[in-house]
């Protein structure tokens, strides 16, 4: 799998980090229609709105698209699918894990990202 991945002509979608600044492309998922401006694609940073969660322009950093899985393509948004977005500032969420087995805890931190439902187009508002 990691390497039909890494061997993908990847030519479904559109990578952020190659495409101007304030540039709006209208992303429609299966569920909500975004609509992304480019504020700078090498780091991610962008407006998105639309969905549940983005009723305003907001921004956020774009990391890119996965299957679902850890595999993720950096900076792109690709049809079939999901872009994962964290808003800014990154907020961390923190939950405990507990070990049945040696009764230890751990605590993990991370970021929120939202994950939307899968790519259906992707296209550019002028």
């Amino acid at each position: 799998m990691l390497d039909a991945w890494s061997d993908s002509e990847w030519e479904n979608g559109v990578q952020i980090d190659q495409i101007e600044e304030l540039t709006t492309l209208a992303v429609q998922t299966s569920n909500s229609l975004y609509e992304i401006t480019v504020l700078n694609g090498h780091t991610g940073e962008v407006l998105v709105r639309g969905g549940e969660f983005f009723p305003v322009r907001t921004p956020v950093r774009l990391e890119g698209s996965t299957c679902g899985g850890s595999i993720l393509k950096r900076r792109g948004i690709y049809v079939g699918l999901r872009m994962e977005i964290v808003p800014q500032p990154v907020e961390l969420v923190t939950r405990v894990e507990h070990d049945p087995t040696t009764g230890e805890k751990e605590i993990l931190l991370g970021h929120k990202v939202i994950t939307t439902s899968s790519i259906q187009s992707i296209g550019i508002v002028i």
